[in-house]
């Protein structure tokens, strides 16, 4: 596997400190991404980004809860394993999911660097005016959103505890996975074509791979093993924030219980989320998340 090239660090203008790689940096990546053709290689650089881009975001946001790029990692490792055919009988659609990995990390990947951004240029307390007043971010309403609800986390004190932080965090990555999810619905399409039965049979090796183990998703949401036999951390245990609440409920979902997110047919945009939404939750706070994905290879 080729390394990655030594980018320049950017530093934290308030602290004097290395914080993350600075959005020359990035886009330098990003290049290197766009312009590989291997797809399995791609995939794997695609993966590195996420993991690296998610702990520079954790060192704005704390790595008590988990920002949408963590879990990104993963779901680009699984989709690594499908893009080399592995997991699958066939190689149903692996090239659209390749196209659609590349896609999907070109269009967040430099919103979160921009958030990065904007963080360094004020303070936390300036940060929720700088979102919602910047270009790049305001170009999508629900990405807007998404990074105003990180940008309201960070307002908070953050402790293991504490719901309303959690619950910001959990928001902003709800709704960045509505997004991305949005700009996968074609490739989701095509990756499991004809729908209907078909769909429901392809979403039968439809899979996450995370530390704990590979989760099914045609299955209902597991109780996580970082949490000893309960669904939810205790700071997510209820949710009180209504925006929440209607987000979930616009999926023809509730909160209150995992009963009901089992994906039964992955390319259903609504079923997607519904199992989505419960496994952010639950698996929010899951410290194994933040290993490394070479660690679970």
């Amino acid at each position: 596997m080729r390394r990655l090239p030594a980018y320049p660090v950017a530093v934290n203008p308030q602290s004097g400190l290395p914080r993350w790689s600075g959005a020359d940096a990035w886009a330098m990546r990003m290049r290197l991404i766009e312009g590989e053709a291997d797809p399995v290689v791609r995939n794997a650089l695609i993966t590195s980004a996420y993991d690296d881009l998610s702990r520079e975001t954790a060192t704005l946001l704390g790595d008590i809860d988990a920002n949408w790029l963590t879990f990104g990692k993963w779901a680009s490792f699984t989709a690594g394993r499908f893009i080399r055919g592995e997991g699958a009988p066939v190689r149903w659609g692996a090239g659209k999911v390749a196209e659609g990995n590349v896609a999907i990390i070109a269009d967040i990947a430099p919103q979160f660097v921009r958030f990065l951004e904007l963080a360094d240029a004020g303070s936390d307390e300036e940060l929720s005016a700088l979102v919602a007043s910047d270009e790049l971010l305001g170009r999508n309403a629900t990405t807007l959103e998404a990074f105003a609800s990180y940008a309201e986390a960070l307002s908070i004190d953050n402790d293991l505890d504490d719901p309303a932080s959690a619950q910001a965090m959990l928001r902003g990555n709800l709704l960045v996975a509505h997004h991305e999810q949005s700009l996968a619905d074609d490739f989701v399409d095509d990756a499991m074509p004809l729908g209907g039965l078909f769909g429901v049979i392809t979403t039968r090796f439809v899979t996450l791979e995370i530390p704990e183990g590979s989760l099914d998703l045609s299955h209902p949401v597991p109780l996580p093993r970082y949490l000893h036999g309960e669904q939810w951390p205790r700071a997510l245990s209820e949710i009180s924030d209504a925006r929440l609440n209607a987000l979930v409920r616009s999926y023809g979902h509730e909160w209150a219980t995992t009963d009901g997110s089992a994906a039964t047919t992955w390319e259903v945009f609504d079923e997607r989320m519904g199992y989505i939404a419960q496994f952010f939750r639950a698996y929010q706070r899951d410290p194994s998340l933040r290993m490394p994905v070479a660690a679970a290879s």
